[in-house]
């Protein structure tokens, strides 16, 4: 029941925004799977989609289009304590760029850091994200140390990336980042929303070095992934709660904010 009401307050959601012809794109989106794609462009014509969003590259064949539907339809992301307005968004796992573009939309003034350590996503994400000067794209992962990061890949789309850190002794890889280097690098004083979608990696990030930057974080939205790192959730929970967070859960993530 719980999950079906979340789905339902979608949809309603989705028709207040749209019409009924939102309700008519989710249904095309739901069976589509990123295979018959070639009709979604009438749907977003009648939405205003690319004056609102810009031109956005979806590809075939691969996850984009869930990803897609999950953060332009479903709007996962769509939960904010009242007069919210953050100034400094940092997106790791920004993936093709839909995150960090819907999360401009909403906050028009903030600066934005989308993190990807994917190559194939990142060039997407860089197309994306191009004609918007708010948001900075970043080739990197989410370490809790500036080590070299490899990237292994369990073959179930490009939003299942996962990284690991490299031997030091190899050279091939991706830059491994942490927070505390990401502020420094950008000059942040702090964190206004920090959006975590590291496919496990998350498990490191918080059990290591974490009080270095947790203090300068406001907001946080994980995805976190107990099926590949068991008793991640209970680990960041542990973690965070001395920092003054809040806890909030709904169907996709885990929300922690600072009264």
């Amino acid at each position: 029941m719980e999950l079906w009401s979340f789905e339902y307050e979608h949809s309603i959601q989705r028709f207040k925004r749209w019409g009924i012809k939102g309700i008519r794109m989710n249904k095309r989106i739901y069976t589509s799977l990123g295979y018959r794609l070639q009709n979604l462009s009438t749907y977003f014509k009648s939405f205003d989609f690319e004056k609102k969003y810009g031109h956005l590259i979806i590809r075939r064949g691969d996850s984009d289009i869930r990803v897609f539907k999950q953060i332009f339809l479903d709007e996962v992301y769509h939960f904010f304590p009242e007069r919210f307005d953050p100034q400094v968004i940092v997106d790791a796992g920004a993936n093709v760029g839909y995150s960090p573009v819907w999360f401009a939309s909403k906050f028009p003034s903030a600066k934005i850091y989308a993190i990807e350590p994917v190559l194939s996503n990142f060039r997407i994400l860089e197309k994306n994200t191009g004609k918007n000067p708010c948001i900075i794209p970043i080739q990197a992962g989410l370490w809790y140390e500036n080590v070299n990061l490899k990237i292994h890949d369990p073959k179930i789309g490009s939003w299942g990336f996962e990284t690991h850190a490299a031997d030091p002794v190899e050279k091939a890889g991706v830059e491994g980042i942490t927070i505390s280097g990401l502020m420094e690098r950008y000059g942040l004083s702090r964190i206004d929303l920090l959006k975590i979608d590291i496919e496990g990696a998350e498990f490191e990030l918080f059990k290591y070095n974490s009080s270095e930057w947790l203090s300068k974080v406001n907001m946080m939205m994980i995805e976190v992934h107990d099926r590949l790192k068991p008793g991640c959730s209970k680990l960041i929970d542990e973690v965070v709660t001395p920092f003054g967070f809040q806890k909030f859960l709904t169907k996709e993530l885990t929300i922690y904010y600072k009264s």
